[in-house]
């Protein structure tokens, strides 16, 4: 995708995907806003959630809310939302707890195949994919604009990477605190994972010629 270099490039857009949208979502979307932000990328990056069963309007869990405030992330005010059509063709990157759900997601929206990923898969095609360099040809116009084509090149690698059951991010609700805990791990290492790469993405749209 090239951005018209006389129109600002809208910002790089994450969803973040679970069942009810609230636990595993919501947990995954603050923890990469806080690190987009503590990178100085909130400008170019946005995150938000929503759940393919939501419990619409309701607040997020007690426990995962509890952990995602001591991990760095902002749970105040957050509420289920649905996936609607709207919200996924708006988002480039759909981020799937599970591999279910993100084949969920793409049955209900075929077309966005190429931009619909689990988690794990995606923190992994990341630490797969190489920069290329400065003098590939490439021009940038922002770095969201940079950011978004490199993620639409992730899907050409898909292949290189297998999952197992255990990259999914198992559904903690109404489980156990030491579940929940185990869950939020799992999502600040692949959050943590997805944000460094894409820091880098960042870093070397700046040495690109504009």
């Amino acid at each position: 995708m090239h951005t018209n270099r006389n129109e600002e490039s809208p910002p790089f857009s994450i969803l973040t995907v679970c069942t009810g949208n609230i636990c595993r979502s919501p947990l995954a979307e603050q923890l990469l806003r806080a690190q987009v932000s503590r990178a100085g990328l909130q400008d170019s990056i946005e995150v938000a959630s929503a759940g393919l069963q939501a419990v619409v309007g309701s607040p997020m869990d007690s426990i995962p809310a509890e952990l995602s405030a001591q991990l760095g992330g902002e749970p105040a005010g957050a509420a289920g939302r649905a996936l609607t059509a709207e919200i996924a063709e708006r988002a480039d990157v759909i981020l799937a707890m599970s591999r279910m759900q993100r084949d969920e997601i793409v049955h209900r929206y075929p077309r966005l195949l190429r931009r619909a990923f689990t988690l794990v898969e995606f923190a992994k095609l990341l630490a797969l994919e190489p920069l290329a360099p400065a003098t590939d040809g490439r021009h940038t116009d922002s770095a969201a604009s940079f950011i978004r084509e490199r993620s639409g090149e992730l899907s050409a690698i898909r292949s290189r990477v297998r999952l197992s059951d255990l990259d999914d991010v198992a559904d903690p609700f109404r489980r156990p605190r030491a579940v929940h805990e185990a869950v939020a791990n799992q999502i600040a290492l692949a959050t943590a994972d997805i944000a460094h790469g894409i820091t880098a993405w960042a870093a070397e749209s700046r040495k690109l010629p504009r």
